[in-house]
């Protein structure tokens, strides 16, 4: 099916008369009215989350073509939603369009939206910014209804918990949840609640150790789909969660991350994902993977080659000890693991180190307090 050749909604209707179905039957089935169903088939334009469930029952595979052509089409109605599913799906065009969109017009909220959408679009490319600046450029805002409220704190929340200050950050999704129940718009209140999900299940896991709540929460933002990042950071979630528990389920889970992932402009992704396969598959003593050589860390842990070259590394530091200490059969080594890995906040990783520390026979209600 080729973009911008067709007829989105004529391409639908073909769709569902090939069915054996009836309209009302699938509108049944897809949780609308008929008459909605009709409207939309028709020209007129229905509430953002019904097109995307009509999408989904009719074409799943073709959703993201499709829904580029409903984003461009939204009016003031759908606009906020078209925005958000948009920047989940990292859809830079139809974002700057709705950008272009907004700003011509007389909408003063609109035209916030579009500022936040922008701002948003903006750090993503850059992939970089400074906490300080990035939050007073939200304070900066003065949000004029609630869905931009609520969308400003889990700004907000999203600085803190990208800093790792998980306590912060846990107090303001308790904020956030209060107030996504007076979200009237359905699509706006799925969307918010599974960028919070993911910060949640992470905070969850890695943080307060509540690996089945955090499974539950993977579970529901993979089901969701609304977004690669949301839909990775679901299948890495349940991939860390059997960590110790299952190599063969930590493996197939980090297996789906990476073919999630598999092209050119998430290959960064991809390769992070690699990476933990690997550190996986060294934990468990199995048979590495391929693509570990792509990573130094990896290949220089996979020769026995001294790790200390990692040390002044915050990112590898933990590991670096970690795997000298079981080398060198160092305790220091591996307290100072622990160490790291629990000034990262990483309290689920520190049992790495804290269970080799245990076979050594050093006192779990030591190693607790560290």
């Amino acid at each position: 099916m080729k973009e911008n050749c067709f007829d989105a909604r004529n391409y639908l209707k073909q769709i569902i008369e090939s069915k054996e179905e009836k309209q009302k039957e699938i509108a049944d089935k897809i949780g609308i009215s008929a008459s909605h169903l009709s409207k939309f088939l028709n020209g007129q334009e229905i509430s953002f989350w019904m097109i995307l469930d009509i999408i989904r029952y009719l074409d799943r595979e073709n959703e993201i073509k499709l829904m580029k052509q409903f984003c461009r089409e939204a009016t003031k109605k759908n606009i906020k939603s078209a925005f958000e599913y948009a920047h989940l799906k990292k859809l830079r065009s139809e974002i700057n369009y709705l950008i272009d969109k907004v700003v011509n017009g007389n909408n003063r909220e609109l035209k916030e939206w579009a500022m936040v959408y922008e701002w948003q679009l903006n750090i993503t490319e850059v992939g970089y910014y400074s906490e300080y600046e990035y939050l007073d450029r939200i304070r900066g805002l003065n949000p004029s209804s609630h869905e931009m409220k609520t969308l400003v704190l889990i700004l907000e929340m999203l600085c803190f918990y990208s800093s790792k200050k998980f306590d912060l950050a846990n107090d303001y999704l308790k904020k956030i949840d209060k107030c996504l129940t007076n979200i009237d718009d359905p699509f706006l209140k799925r969307a918010f609640k599974s960028r919070t999900s993911q910060a949640m299940a992470n905070i969850l896991l890695k943080f307060e150790e509540e690996i089945d709540e955090a499974r539950l929460i993977a579970k529901e933002m993979i089901s969701l789909n609304l977004g690669v990042e949301s839909v990775t950071n679901g299948y890495f979630i349940l991939a860390l969660s059997y960590w110790y528990e299952s190599f063969e389920e930590s493996s197939m889970y980090f297996k789906k991350a990476i073919e999630l992932n598999d092209y050119p402009e998430r290959e960064y992704v991809a390769a992070d994902l690699r990476e933990q396969l690997s550190i996986l598959e060294l934990y468990w003593f199995k048979e590495l993977s391929k693509p570990f050589l792509k990573s130094e860390f990896i290949g220089k842990v996979y020769s026995n080659e001294d790790l200390s070259v990692f040390y002044d590394n915050e990112y590898y530091r933990p590991y670096a000890l970690y795997f000298n200490g079981i080398r060198k059969e160092s305790k220091e080594d591996l307290l100072l693991s622990l160490h790291f890995f629990s000034k990262q906040n990483d309290n689920f990783r520190s049992n790495m180190p804290k269970i080799e520390l245990m076979k050594k026979g050093s006192e779990y209600n030591i190693l607790k307090r560290r």
